[in-house]
């Protein structure tokens, strides 16, 4: 009797530390019926479960004791938002995620929302504001799915070098240090390094769609300052940034060049912007995403400019509007 008792109690235990979640999502209308809806990982790109969509709506359940940041795909596009133990409710059309996690989290976005629109404040300030709120995020929330988005955002949206990174990991709990996106910053910060004002440039290969190679050495080093825009047509404030080089080009003609470089886009969407945009310098443009220009680069976030000095040493970079035409001037002296 003990002993059917004690295995009773362990089976009770074991029931008890088995937080499952069910994940309903609801899409606008008829047009995803059919198709099949892949919940991911948002950390290592892992597909957790499948589910057919069927009268606009889809689900999946599974077991997770603490949750975990996932992007839901179906319809071509990538949706974000938290599972957690419990019920979760995804509405497409509206854009959000019901749920306590997702509900806190919507409250964080509206936050940020409101500082982006403060005019009052400049540009450096809203991206010191949102750093520190990431950072105030993730210590709020180490212990719940929140945290590890926080945290590895906030290690991508600030230049840290690797011992920044693992001080930080010191007082984080023990499973960060295992997320694929904690090493992908810690390799954006060694490349940081190699790749820092001062430096040589690195060299890449893209293979063209007509299977032509496409340099970078192609056009840097050539005994003329070079100005290399990291661009995506996707990308606001890339689109918002052309204009202004063209406006440089216009006032310095000749005595630099633009090099365009499209990362983590469609080659078809990065074709068709260079016509609305009416982009006249060359454009590396690959045969899918471009991600090793970047990587190779440390590059966090786009538009990321850099002007290459004539000899191809990395003159600055990370520079965008007035900042980045006071520093061309001073590199065409």
């Amino acid at each position: 009797m003990k002993k059917l008792a004690f295995l009773f109690t362990a089976l009770m235990l074991l029931a008890s530390c088995s937080k499952g979640y069910k994940v309903t999502v609801t899409f606008p209308d008829e047009s995803t019926n059919g198709e099949t809806a892949f919940l991911t990982n948002y950390d290592t790109g892992d597909t957790i479960a499948t589910a057919t969509v069927e009268n606009n709506v889809c689900t999946f359940e599974g077991n997770n004791d603490k949750g975990f940041f996932a992007r839901l795909y179906a319809g071509g596009n990538p949706y974000g938002f938290i599972v957690e133990p419990g019920e979760v409710f995804l509405n497409i059309a509206e854009g959000n995620a019901t749920s306590p996690l997702n509900d806190k989290m919507a409250a964080w976005s509206k936050e940020m929302n409101e500082i982006a629109d403060d005019t009052t404040i400049t540009e450096a300030e809203g991206e010191a504001r949102y750093a520190d709120a990431l950072k105030k995020l993730y210590e709020e929330n180490k212990d719940n799915a929140i945290g590890p988005w926080a945290f590895c955002n906030y290690l991508m949206y600030k230049d840290f070098s690797e011992k920044d990174i693992d001080d930080l990991l010191k007082d984080a709990p023990e499973g960060y240090a295992l997320l694929k996106r904690v090493e992908k910053a810690k390799n954006a910060a060694r490349q940081l390094t190699v790749t820092a004002e001062g430096q040589k440039f690195t060299d890449f290969e893209v293979i063209a769609e007509d299977g032509s190679k496409q340099k970078l050495s192609d056009h840097v080093g050539k005994g003329k300052v070079t100005l290399v825009d990291f661009w995506a047509s996707w990308c606001p404030p890339c689109r918002a940034e052309i204009p202004k080089l063209q406006a440089l080009k216009a006032k310095y003609g000749d005595k630099f060049d633009v090099l365009g470089v499209a990362v983590w886009d469609n080659p078809d969407d990065t074709r068709k912007a260079i016509e609305e945009l009416k982009i006249t310098w060359p454009v590396i443009v690959g045969t899918n995403k471009l991600t090793e220009p970047t990587d190779l680069y440390g590059i966090k976030g786009t538009p990321h400019i850099i002007i290459f000095a004539p000899d191809g040493t990395i003159y600055s970079r990370g520079l965008t509007g007035d900042d980045l035409a006071n520093k061309l001037a001073e590199a065409l002296k």
